[in-house]
């Protein structure tokens, strides 16, 4: 087993990897999101008190920012299939997919849903929340993606009897957590250098979980793949779902599409090559 609970009962879990996993990442944030955040156009970013999101890029490597409300904290996420792309090789490299497969409910196979720098300039105060709505099937990763400075918050959580713990981030160690996990990053001040982590999320590819999903997913990014397989904005799939049961729903497509027919969810795709794959 390569996930170890953070305590008893906790839907939460910490992973040891090797450290060269992260040389990719490094390289990317260092050559095109740090020049991108200090462009003059992003120069008020970290002053915080609004609510602030743009776009930035370089040829392949192309990123979205939005802030956590008008806290000086953004989530810097894929922006197209190739930093995308990125992201799914390091959770790949981590080599836990057989283990978080048994912490979900799936069909398939797990979801790569997408991929995010958290980076703060500081955090003035403590914001407890989860990630999840209950029976999301849906998992958080986060790790420092450089060595931590000691200035920089922690992670705090709160335990069975709702006493608050911290666990102390380590380069090569991230956390993964799900629902009911409630959290907060550790208030800090301002130092010499932002706080820098590699998050992702990855869970169910059942479509039935969306409206446990969405409150995060849809939320988090531009460029993010849905539990159905597709692109967000590229299919019907959410609005074909229907109501459980319902003969428009994707569980009932094999008995009435034709396998070379266009899938009905709006790929574009041949049904046999989409929803209808074997």
């Amino acid at each position: 087993m390569r996930l170890a609970r953070v305590e008893p009962n906790a839907n939460a879990f910490t992973l040891s990897f090797d450290q060269d996993l992260l040389s990719e990442i490094q390289e990317a944030y260092l050559n095109y999101v740090v020049p991108g955040l200090a462009a003059p156009e992003h120069a008020a970013i970290f002053e915080g008190g609004k609510q602030r999101s743009g776009e930035f890029g370089e040829g392949d490597h192309q990123y979205f920012y939005t802030s956590y409300g008008e806290d000086p904290l953004f989530w810097v996420s894929n922006n197209n299939q190739a930093t995308y792309d990125q992201f799914k090789r390091f959770f790949l490299g981590l080599g836990i997919v057989d283990e978080v497969k048994n912490l979900v409910d799936f069909d398939n196979d797990l979801q790569f849903y997408c991929g995010f720098f958290v980076v703060g300039d500081r955090a003035p105060n403590s914001s407890w929340h989860m990630d999840y709505a209950p029976d999301a099937n849906a998992y958080t990763f986060i790790a420092p993606l450089f060595e931590p400075h000691p200035g920089h918050g922690n992670l705090l959580y709160k335990d069975q009897n709702d006493g608050t713990q911290i666990y102390n981030y380590k380069l090569g160690e991230g956390v993964i957590f799900g629902d009911h996990f409630h959290h907060s990053t550790q208030p800090y001040e301002q130092t010499d250098r932002p706080r820098v982590m590699l998050s992702f999320t990855v869970g169910t590819d059942k479509l039935e979980h969306w409206e446990a999903l969405k409150q995060t997913i849809g939320g988090q990014s531009k460029f993010a793949y849905l539990p159905c397989g597709h692109q967000m904005g590229t299919c019907n799939c959410l609005e074909a779902l229907g109501e459980k049961g319902s003969v428009d729903a994707p569980e009932f497509w094999d008995n009435t599409v034709p396998r070379n027919a266009p899938c009905p969810c709006g790929s574009g795709k041949r049904y046999k090559q989409c929803h209808g794959k074997l």
